[in-house]
């Protein structure tokens, strides 16, 4: 794992501890859309600390915890199902479209051994739809990095149960889906938490501060960093 790397997933941490803060999280347990990227959030951050371990480079300070990691799984299977299974029910391929039929619920009771594997079947067979066609897949969200968002949470998980998979993945695959994950988190922040903070500046700026405080990216050995420019409000 390179230094900036490193960088980020400190301030991604940081920002973690100020969202969740109790104080804080009773500001913004009113707007949902809040809520659920705040989710995302923590789950790449899980996903990055068992990618860690996985690589032989642990982050200082963050545990990787298997129950969420299997949540996180999971939602990503049924966001790259749920994307393939339209695109093959609107083709009329009733064969594709079965392939791509999975629930919430199915998952979350597999084994350990098996939830990676059935997961990685589905990012296969979605792969081979946007290898075709990946034009026609973006009309469905299925892309590139949303198939990379999966990769990575499938090669967390499996280091942490004890399945292969992350062996086989090698050096080289745990650092692309460390790559993949840390462009994840970092769009899930700019693109959601970033613009939605703003709904709490009027009326709760230390909070808000203390948000563009941690969104600070210091660098190791320095008290300086960069902040992102929020969008005008």
């Amino acid at each position: 794992m390179t230094k900036d790397q490193i960088n980020k997933i400190n301030m991604f941490q940081a920002t973690y501890l100020i969202l969740t803060a109790p104080e804080n999280a009773a500001i913004t347990s009113g707007l949902p859309a809040f809520v659920r990227a705040q989710t995302a959030h923590a789950g790449s951050i899980n996903v990055l600390a068992a990618l860690a371990q996985a690589q032989g480079s642990p982050i200082t300070g963050i545990t990787a915890d298997k129950d969420r990691l299997k949540i996180s799984l999971v939602s990503r299977t049924l966001i790259v199902a749920g994307a393939a299974g339209s695109f093959a029910f609107e083709a009329g391929n009733q064969t594709l479209t079965a392939k791509f039929e999975v629930k919430e619920g199915a998952l979350k009771n597999l084994r350990d051994s098996l939830l990676d594997d059935a997961a990685q079947v589905i990012h296969d067979e979605a792969a081979t739809l946007v290898a075709a066609d990946p034009v026609k897949m973006t009309e469905f969200n299925l892309t590139p990095a949303v198939l990379a968002d999966l990769q990575s949470a499938i090669i967390a998980y499996s280091s942490t149960v004890g399945t292969p998979r992350a062996a086989i993945a090698g050096r080289s695959g745990i650092t692309e889906a460390i790559a993949a994950e840390i462009t994840h988190a970092t769009a899930n922040l700019e693109n959601l938490l970033d613009r939605l903070i703003l709904q709490f500046q009027a009326d709760h700026p230390t909070f808000t501060t203390a948000y563009a405080t941690a969104r600070k990216i210091v660098q190791a050995g320095s008290s300086h960093g960069e902040t992102p420019t929020p969008p005008t409000p």
